[in-house]
């Protein structure tokens, strides 16, 4: 199975359909144009399973340099692995 990994913006789109943490880090204007591209990237890699847990810290990178697969943000930050189908 292939793995990849998602930045929090990227996981929160996934898991819960959730934008309202993007309005932490970025403008108005910013946050509408992150919302239009997240979907875009996150579509080429369904089916997906997430491929982590939150207890044990397996599947997560908590500062990474690693590159965002859903979105391609090559901001460091937390990374959780998931796997496509």
């Amino acid at each position: 199975m292939e793995s990849f990994w998602l930045c929090d913006d990227c996981l929160s789109a996934t898991a819960y359909e959730d934008y309202s943490m993007l309005s932490l880090f970025y403008t108005t204007d910013e946050i509408e144009k992150r919302i239009a591209g997240l979907p875009h990237g996150l579509v080429r890699l369904i089916p997906i399973s997430a491929d982590f847990d939150p207890e044990t810290g397996r599947g997560i990178r908590t500062f990474s340099p690693l590159r965002c697969n859903g979105c391609d943000s090559h901001l460091h930050g937390q990374r959780h692995r998931f796997t496509r189908l």
